[in-house]
């Protein structure tokens, strides 16, 4: 199991490996969405990270709140927000669809040649999810052969499962559009287990707490991860004032209030990077 201090290195050297140079800091991404008063962020609709509340029409969620604290100082109080399905979410981006994303996304290096990421801005955990009674007796992944087990489309932990498959054909994995697909399988009997993030397993739980389902105590090998939001690498501006600003909320601790505000996050899950005022780029803890 990787431990805290690789896991922070291996976060610094994602985030570090894509950032554009400073020379390129004079593009006019900030003052587009500053011009605009808003600022457009691409999110699977998903719940508790970046979603449209159906009864109140408002965006909310975690990474909401903290997007929403960063860009106010900066003169955006408004978001707005692009639906698109997390496989498609890096394309949407690319394609002017959005001018950021913020939806619990993993730091990884496959993504960081894609697009160029925020320093973290929390830490995020995994939830292994069964049937309530856990009828096929999962405890870890070295019960997964012989069964079923599920994610939704484009997370890091649909690639853990695939890799598992390809090592041992007796395991099945389904991969799904969304939670609410997961859970009504894993209600239904059709899935022995699932692997997601602990934020909306929790989130889930407390909406509904007559689910019947169960997370299991158990700390998977993949790990933790490191969320940060998402940029075009030409939007080095945008990204550069996000960054100040994040650093400046990490150090208040007000990006922690927010995590805790939602009471679906363990408060010594979170983490603080501190990032050189003079050096964007770096991404150190």
């Amino acid at each position: 199991m990787p431990s805290k201090r690789s896991f922070l290195v291996a976060a610094s050297l994602c985030a570090a490996a894509i950032a554009s140079s400073g020379a390129n800091a004079a593009d006019e991404s900030l003052s587009r969405v500053q011009a605009a008063k808003k600022v457009v962020v691409c999110s699977s609709n998903d719940v508790p990270y970046a979603y449209k509340n159906p009864a109140s029409g408002k965006v909310e969620g975690t990474d909401i709140d903290m997007v929403r604290a960063i860009f106010e100082p900066l003169g955006v109080p408004e978001i707005e927000l692009y639906e698109v399905p997390i496989s498609g979410i890096i394309s949407a981006l690319n394609t002017s669809r959005c001018d950021m994303i913020s939806d619990n996304i993993a730091i990884t290096v496959k993504r960081s040649e894609q697009i160029a990421f925020s320093a973290p801005m929390y830490r995020a955990g995994q939830a292994l999810v069964v049937p309530k009674g856990n009828p096929a007796k999962i405890k870890s992944e070295g019960d997964f052969p012989g069964h079923t087990v599920g994610s939704y489309l484009g997370t890091i932990q649909l690639d853990w499962l695939n890799k598992m498959a390809a090592a041992d054909p007796t395991i099945t994995v389904k991969a799904y559009k969304n939670i609410p697909q997961i859970l009504a399988e894993l209600r239904a009997g059709r899935l022995d287990a699932a692997a997601f993030d602990d934020m909306v397993a929790a989130d889930a739980l407390k909406n509904d707490p007559t689910l019947p389902v169960e997370i299991l105590d158990y700390k998977m090998p993949i790990g933790d991860y490191a969320v940060g939001a998402g940029f075009r690498k030409d939007d080095v501006a945008l990204r550069q004032a996000f960054d100040e600003q994040n650093r400046q909320l990490q150090l208040s601790g007000g990006l922690r209030k927010v995590l805790e505000k939602w009471a679906c996050f363990r408060s010594s899950d979170t983490f603080r990077f501190r990032i050189a005022a003079a050096d964007t780029d770096r991404r150190s803890p």
